[in-house]
């Protein structure tokens, strides 16, 4: 999975759902393929200087849960696959693979060019040892992807010493194979792709001991300076807060990268586009929708559009012991209802997207049929309603209220996010007061907001998922991914949400029961989810925005999509 097959864009990855990608503001330099003529020719040297709100938080891949750090961690690791960027089909890179007749075992075969910035061969062990840290781990979020390995539980319960579902060819190292217990439908997008990918036995393998389940690599120093790379670019330095810079792999498998160096440099939400304009940055994702009509005119830049696989939304919590009243889906469904997201669209995107009512998005083959679900169009009789039908009456202050105590909550952002995320939490608190909710906004850093999604601390908050490459929702909305502080146990499922039903759609679409993995039994369990979330509200499924990516004219071959940014990132080049 990209960031986790379902990444926050804020806290992964991403990984927001495509609508029109339309410009209400006139025609802003554009892009629609690479940025560089066939009849140029690449020439090597400088570095790629890339401006973002974000400062990378870890280069462990099976750790990575926000978007920057994902990134950087796909530059330094490569997967096993790669991803056509504008449909996200997938085809053979560092490996390749067959699949047994029943579905159930898969058997790869890693290049043999292919080895370690170190000199070392990249083999089927350090896929073992990949799944074995997964396994162990305290603090990772991806063990749903590979549950259906055979053995895998009993590892990562530390019942046996050995995956028994992953094993190495005897006769080539570069061989393995991956048996499931059942048929797993994601199986070659979320056991395979970036976050579990090879990891370097020779770096890693010492942290995870066979025998003893309570070692592990969350802490080790490795995942913020990683020693060895398989992708294009390995760790040079890292300043907390200011940047990370990447060295070219002279190794790698695909050929050296053109560019010198790859930077990731911490800045101001907003300032990211005017690094870019003065030079200082020659790329950046920072692009906000009131940035398009400044950038008109503006021949040494070149700005590519593209709809992105995710959403932007504000999550409830089910459970808040301070926000009860977000327990009750009617109070969720007025909260809905209240809002003018047509509006926000409008205003705050600039027509540069569209509403979401539900978790998957048009950019999938999963997204339902809009007609079976309710559009929440704004509403604010219809939501009074059904605050009064949930027991809420209105005080002499205009604020409902019920058994004595106010309809109220806090709505929690980063301090470092993005601008639409501003406008959304802007609009939310003042069409929510005009409801008679008193709806309180609040900033803190990123990380402070990831870590209270960890431990329920917090009543609602805006941040964006961005999606991964199968439409497996399991790792945000089913019960297991609810997080527990008392444990430590990570999860997605940060609300603390559950519906009747809503499991076992999941399952039917992950692990179905006849082992029918097709699109078509897929996606009718999968409009089950989406039936049940768009009823249910867990979420105000907010909006799609689409994706913008800003560089310099210099800066040639960059071709991003829907699926893959820096798929190609070793042929991007700087033209003097």
């Amino acid at each position: 999975m990209k960031v986790p097959q379902a990444l926050l864009a804020a806290r992964a990855v991403g990984p927001v759902v495509i609508l029109v990608a339309s410009a209400c503001v006139g025609a802003p330099p554009a892009a629609t393929g690479p940025s560089a003529s066939a009849a140029e020719v690449p020439q090597r040297g400088g570095r790629i200087v890339a401006a973002g709100g974000i400062d990378v938080q870890t280069l462990n891949p099976m750790l990575a849960a926000e978007v920057t750090s994902t990134f950087a961690a796909g530059l330094i690791y490569a997967s096993l696959y790669a991803v056509d960027p504008k449909t996200g089909e997938l085809s053979p890179d560092l490996g390749s693979w067959t699949v047994s007749a029943d579905g159930l075992t898969y058997r790869w075969t890693i290049r043999a060019s292919a080895s370690w910035s170190d000199g070392k061969p990249i083999v089927g062990q350090d896929y073992l040892t990949a799944v074995k840290a997964v396994a162990r781990s305290k603090v990772t979020v991806r063990k749903p992807n590979f549950q259906e390995v055979a053995g895998f539980a009993e590892y990562r319960d530390g019942i046996a010493n050995a995956i028994s579902g992953v094993t190495l060819d005897p006769t080539d190292p570069k061989k393995f194979a991956v048996r499931f217990v059942r048929a797993f439908c994601p199986a070659l997008a979320n056991a395979f792709g970036q976050s579990a990918g090879p990891l370097p036995t020779q770096v890693f393998g010492k942290y995870v001991v066979d025998d003893d389940v309570t070692k592990n690599v969350d802490a080790a120093p490795e995942n913020v300076a990683p020693p060895v790379a398989s992708g294009p670019f390995k760790f040079r330095e890292s300043r907390k807060g200011e940047l990370v810079t990447l060295d070219r792999n002279e190794t790698y498998f695909k050929g050296a990268p053109f560019v010198d160096q790859f930077v990731f440099r911490v800045t101001g939400v907003g300032a990211q586009v005017g690094l870019v304009k003065s030079g200082d940055a020659n790329f950046t994702r920072g692009v906000q929708q009131s940035d398009l009509t400044e950038l008109r005119g503006h021949d040494d830049l070149v700005l590519h559009r593209y709809p992105v696989n995710g959403y932007t939304f504000i999550g409830w919590n089910t459970r808040s012991a301070t926000a009860p009243a977000l327990a009750d889906k009617r109070v969720r469904q007025a909260l809905a209802y209240a809002l003018d997201m047509d509006a926000v669209v409008r205003s705050v995107l600039l027509g540069e997207g569209a509403r979401a009512v539900a978790h998957h998005p048009p950019t999938s083959w999963a997204y339902p049929d809009r007609r079976t679900l309710d559009p929440y169009p704004f509403d604010r009789a219809k939501a009074e309603d059904l605050l009064h039908q949930a027991g809420y009456a209105k005080g002499a202050d205009g604020l409902y209220a019920k058994d004595g105590k106010a309809l109220a909550f806090t709505i929690l952002a980063p301090s470092a996010g993005q601008a639409s995320w501003d406008g959304l939490l802007e609009t939310a608190v003042e069409q929510y007061r005009a409801l008679g909710v008193k709806a309180s906004p609040e900033h803190a850093p990123f990380q402070a907001v990831t870590d209270r999604l960890d431990t329920g601390n917090l009543e609602a908050w805006i941040l964006g998922w961005s999606l991964g490459l199968d439409p497996d929702p399991y790792s945000i909305w089913h019960s297991s991914q609810i997080p527990d502080a008392a444990t430590k146990k990570p999860g997605f499922n940060s609300g603390g949400f559950t519906a009747p039903g809503l499991d076992r759609a999941i399952e039917e679409g992950r692990t179905p029961a006849n082992g029918d993995c097709s699109q078509a039994a897929r996606k009718k369990s999968y409009e089950t989810v989406d039936r049940i979330l768009n009823d249910e509200q867990p979420y105000n499924f907010g909006f799609a925005a689409n994706q913008f990516v800003l560089t310099s004219k210099s800066l040639r071959g960059v071709d991003p999509g829907t699926y893959a940014i820096f798929w190609n990132v070793e042929r991007w080049w700087i033209k003097p």
